[in-house]
């Protein structure tokens, strides 16, 4: 069929000029470290909820026309429909298959827009969730333990023949419920800031708990008989947390004030001692004072 610029419109005009001029073109971000994780065999958690990706796919697209609309889906291809089991590090086909998920595509959220849109900018699916259950809308749904490969399609808005379908092989992945390649977990804790924070929080939490236990059960510091709390030197090195652990382990000492107050608390300043006496009477320093029945667990201690 001829075709008569005449009846056309400027749009259509500069379009069809565009299309013969440009080749539409897209660019995988991030070869370097998705090639990586190819290397070693990527793997993806997949979650009842839905887990993200990472390394997060990013896209650098050319040759769109500016005046436009465009659609933009990624699509997951199981690559085999066998499953596959990881067993002397490293995965291998069983004889068992799942039929592939139904609509594996991920619409872009941006999804439609101006091709000057989709090229101003790399186009990212960092909001992607990656789930093992078919019924969780707004996710994509993947079968466990099968390998996949990324597709990304773009679709001109009223043209659904005009589609453009880049295959992206580096972007090979295992589907998982639990990373089993230990060199994959340590490339993503390497590369993936979330994932080493997350590491770094949780060997801060566990030197916080190691030296809370170097404090409840470092030894009892010692004590003058006299043990005189009338001078503020005497005790005033310690904090008011670690009064209780201390005089705890002086819970047998005798010659020491047994009032409430300095036995469970902190010594109180010139308080007047109050001690057991055995077998002698009463002082000008000292009042007569008989030890209780209870014992210390009883009290709490």
């Amino acid at each position: 069929m001829n075709i008569n610029s005449r009846d056309m419109t400027t749009s259509e005009l500069q379009n069809l000029t565009w299309g013969k001029r440009h080749q539409v073109r897209s660019r995988l971000l991030d070869a370097q470290l998705w090639s990586e994780f190819l290397a070693i065999n990527n793997e993806m958690i997949v979650t009842k909820t839905g887990r993200r990706m990472f390394p997060v796919i990013k896209t650098q697209v050319t040759g769109l026309c500016p005046g436009d609309m465009y659609t933009v889906f990624l699509e997951f291809v199981q690559v085999v429909g066998q499953r596959w089991k990881y067993i002397n590090s490293e995965w291998s086909p069983t004889t068992t298959s799942d039929p592939a998920t139904k609509n594996p595509f991920y619409k872009h959220p941006e999804s439609p827009n101006f091709g000057k849109h989709w090229m101003d900018q790399p186009i990212s699916f960092a909001k992607i969730k990656l789930t093992n259950r078919p019924d969780n809308p707004g996710q994509t749904h993947l079968n466990s333990l099968h390998q996949y490969e990324t597709k990304l399609h773009i679709v001109k808005v009223g043209d659904p023949d005009d589609v453009q379908i880049f295959a992206m092989p580096q972007t090979r992945f295992m589907a998982v419920t639990a990373y089993q390649n230990e060199e994959v977990t340590k490339l993503k804790i390497k590369y993936n800031p979330f994932a080493k924070a997350f590491k770094d929080t949780k060997v801060k939490a566990e030197e916080k708990d190691r030296r809370e236990l170097q404090d409840v059960y470092q030894p009892a510091i010692g004590y003058e008989s006299s043990l005189n709390f009338s001078h503020q030197e005497n005790y005033n090195t310690t904090t008011s947390e670690d009064w209780l652990s201390q005089y705890g382990g002086q819970r047998e000492q005798m010659n020491r004030c047994q009032c409430t107050a300095c036995y469970f608390v902190k010594p109180q300043v010139n308080h007047k001692k109050c001690v057991p006496i055995y077998g002698s009477g009463q002082d000008d320093e000292h009042s007569v004072y008989q030890p209780a029945s209870y014992s210390w667990t009883q009290l709490g201690g």
